[in-house]
């Protein structure tokens, strides 16, 4: 699709609730997150290696989300979707926002790894908590304004190159851990539509191993049963 073209044809419609589905993630994690790492043992290093590791898939998750939108989705819309390049420019500003955030939090989760103590954890709790005010009201905004311009200017494919990219930026080994993180809370539909994106062998994977795998991954970070994704 040429980057002057109007809106896109019906039939390369892209759905917008994929994005909805994604952001459900890190509403739901970077708080309870937060929580768990404050309320962890001082000095067990078992236990802060298990939520370090989950913060290190969700907040690597997240960034790449957001550079793929700045690298592939907002140099189209600032070209397609005048008059509304003003939320464009918004979105941008508020990544900028976001990634100090997540900057901050991903340090101090480095830093807890290697020292499992109280403090370290403490400030790392209050910089989740920061980032998911920060992180939140983005995705608000982002949902109302400008989920409506790229359902009229942006393609299904090219949205699709944005998934592939995050897909790439996550651990062979936690792909699936990340499958069940979007599918916890999807409803039937959003699970029906995503799992039929995948080709017919990941979605075998998918039922045979990944479900298994993601009750043990979210027993073991949250010490609590969770809501297994249905296949």
């Amino acid at each position: 699709m040429p980057a002057t073209a109007g809106q896109v044809t019906a039939d390369k419609r892209l759905d917008p609730q994929e994005m909805v589905v994604l952001h459900r993630v890190f509403r739901r994690e970077i708080p309870l997150l937060a929580d768990l790492v404050e309320t962890a043992a001082p000095g067990d290093r078992r236990r802060t290696a298990v939520l370090a590791d989950h913060l290190d898939l969700l907040l690597g998750a997240l960034g790449e989300h957001h550079e793929g939108e700045d690298d592939l989705l907002w140099p189209k819309l600032r070209e397609r979707a005048v008059p509304g390049t003003d939320v464009v420019v918004r979105m941008a500003h508020q990544h900028a926002a976001v990634a100090d955030a997540l900057a901050a939090a991903t340090e101090l989760s480095h830093d807890w790894r290697a020292r499992a103590d109280r403090d370290t954890a403490l400030r790392l709790a209050e910089a989740l908590r920061a980032l998911d005010r920060c992180a939140a009201a983005h995705m608000d905004d982002e949902e109302e304004h400008l989920l409506p311009l790229m359902a009229d200017h942006i393609t299904a494919r090219e949205w699709s190159e944005v998934g592939e990219r995050g897909r790439r930026s996550v651990p062979k080994a936690r792909l699936l851990v990340f499958l069940g993180a979007i599918l916890e809370d999807a409803t039937a539909r959003e699970r029906q539509l995503f799992l039929a994106q995948m080709p017919a062998p990941a979605r075998l994977l998918w039922r045979t191993l990944g479900i298994r795998l993601y009750r043990r991954t979210t027993t073991r970070v949250r010490r609590t049963g969770a809501e297994t994704p249905r296949g």
